[in-house]
């Protein structure tokens, strides 16, 4: 059996480097061949796609959540299981595999016991998604600190962003259609779309998102001044945005969002530019993925290469 465990060298301030060694000590142990490796600058057909052309038995990325996109833009479609052994600043899809602080025989043990599901992916305008994508106030704030931003970040990283976009306070127009239906015609507010439920902080806007059900969610939350931002802000905190007169909440298998003038958008929490338009659609069913203890959660054998 073969496994390859990439992490990323910048991550968790240097987390990420001792627990891909633990990782593959574990291995070792089983015993698996193990090939340790770091991520690359380069483009990912340079060094990640050789890499699997001889399929492994699994991928362990150990990182954040972007560090795990990256991979999983790789493995999609394919039969290679991944196993998210986090050590980035929010870890939402480890969160939602129920994999965030596993110990490195944690993780060992599940990928040996073979504790696989599949789930969905989704694209935006083309580019691989994972977990959510969004335009509005938290857009404006990963575009800034992607301005800012040197190496790793903490939470801490994300505070003066904040402050600057409340104060700053760009207006979105947003016009949202799903399945071809319009939901949404030209209201300023907040629009976010979901594969998963898990966001920053708990806030989950998404709530009633399930990266397993063959499509995506979206909400759009309205709102005209800097006020009405932290009442939804205090309604999510309590999980009652989503029943809010107020709010719109949708679920289908494309979604179209537009806004009135190109704003910035972020995908699974990396800024992406300024878009006028963007086409989501969900992909079911397109990564095999190891999992925690999520119970009902579907499970199957690792595939034998």
């Amino acid at each position: 059996m073969r496994v390859i465990v990439l992490y990323n060298p910048i991550s968790g301030r240097g987390r990420a480097c001792k627990l891909a060694g633990e990782i593959a000590e574990c291995f070792l142990k089983v015993p698996w061949d193990v090939e340790l490796f770091p991520t690359q600058a380069d483009e990912l057909s340079n060094w990640l796609v050789p890499k699997v052309q001889q399929p492994p038995d699994a991928v362990v990325v150990v990182g954040g959540d972007g560090t795990l996109r990256m991979v999983a833009s790789v493995l999609v479609g394919t039969s290679i299981p991944v196993y998210h052994a986090a050590s980035g600043t929010e870890n939402l899809f480890a969160k939602t595999m129920g994999t965030n602080g596993a110990s490195p025989e944690r993780v060992v043990e599940t990928i040996v016991r073979g504790d696989v599901r599949e789930i969905d992916t989704a694209t935006a305008n083309g580019e691989f998604m994972l977990l959510m994508a969004s335009v509005g106030i938290d857009a404006d704030v990963v575009r800034d600190l992607s301005s800012r931003r040197g190496g790793s970040i903490t939470h801490l990283s994300y505070v003066l962003p904040c402050i600057w976009q409340v104060v700053k306070w760009g207006k979105h127009v947003i016009t949202i259609s799903v399945d071809g239906e319009e939901i949404v015609t030209e209201r300023q507010g907040w629009a976010v779309i979901a594969n998963c439920k898990s966001y920053a902080r708990g806030l989950n806007p998404a709530k009633n998102a399930d990266i397993a059900d063959g499509a995506i969610d979206v909400i759009f939350l309205p709102m005209k001044s800097r006020i009405k931002l932290f009442w939804w802000l205090f309604l999510m905190l309590r999980g009652k945005h989503v029943q809010h007169s107020s709010s719109v909440y949708a679920r289908g298998k494309q979604i179209i969002v537009s806004v009135h003038e190109a704003s910035h958008w972020q995908l699974d929490g990396d800024a992406i530019g300024a878009k006028i338009q963007m086409e989501l659609a969900c992909v079911p069913n397109s990564l095999l993925v190891f999992s925690g203890e999520l119970g009902s959660a579907p499970k199957g054998n690792a595939p034998k290469h």
